[in-house]
């Protein structure tokens, strides 16, 4: 029986074109496979939970101030001084870090994002969230108008940077925040014990509302990863052998 197969080399020899054609949509095929074999990049944000409905936040006056403050911006102002709490749903530290902002609302007054911009960040901002790190440093903020601009130490926030392993830097955390009218009800909430805590370097855990704050973004990559907050913290636990302890009772 004679050879059927058909001698290829002749065939391309007779037609140079043919070859050339061959060879493109070899090289192309092989692109296409090689692209979508690839893994696709992990969306982080998808870790965080949808929320339709979220938690109206509840705030009310604190020792003369009123929850909008005394100027800056009043909405954002009235976000800081919620006293609620909720039932905080674990994520992981990067659903928190890596989470993306419209860049148009830097250094804006809320009133001033356009509809698309709010709605971009309220599909995250409000969700009640724990999230689990180390304290890299804390600091007693100054006078500031969500607080009426008081002196006194009552009236300042904590300024808290959360990092995602031991002795990280700063500048890939997230802030975390207590604020006068949620550090009213914890007496163990103080400097001295949370310098302890940066010291020591035990694992934490920091429950409270997901919050972004537009005033910051020359910050990011030097004393904070993002913009977006937990703000305020409405509960904060310390690992101790193998178990969660409220800081409230905390020994060290």
């Amino acid at each position: 029986m004679s050879n059927q197969n058909p001698d290829l080399g002749a065939l391309f020899r007779k037609n140079p074109r043919l070859f050339i054609a061959v060879v493109v949509l070899l090289t192309i095929g092989a692109l296409l496979y090689s692209y979508f074999r690839r893994p696709s990049a992990p969306t982080l944000t998808t870790s965080l939970p949808e929320m339709r409905e979220k938690p109206r936040p509840v705030d009310r006056e604190f020792r003369g101030c009123p929850p909008e403050g005394d100027g800056g911006d009043a909405e954002l102002n009235r976000l800081k001084n919620r006293i609620d709490d909720g039932n905080y749903i674990p994520v992981q530290f990067d659903a928190v870090e890596q989470l993306q902002w419209p860049p148009s609302v830097e250094r804006e007054r809320r009133s001033k994002w356009s509809s698309a911009d709010t709605a971009a960040v309220e599909r995250y901002e409000g969700l009640p969230v724990a999230v689990e790190g180390y304290l890299a440093g804390s600091k007693l903020e100054g006078p500031e108008s969500p607080n009426c601009h008081g002196a006194d130490d009552d009236f300042r926030d904590f300024h808290i940077w959360l990092t995602k392993t031991a002795g990280e830097d700063r500048s890939q955390s997230i802030v975390v925040e207590v604020t006068p009218p949620v550090r009213a009800k914890h007496p163990n909430w103080r400097s001295d014990v949370l310098r302890r805590i940066v010291r020591e370097k035990p694992r934490v855990r920091i429950s409270g509302w997901l919050m972004l704050d537009p005033e910051h973004p020359d910050q990011v990559g030097k004393t904070r990863g993002t913009i977006w907050e937990i703000h305020p913290i409405m509960q904060i636990d310390v690992e101790q052998n193998g178990r969660w302890v409220p800081l409230d009772s905390f020994a060290g």
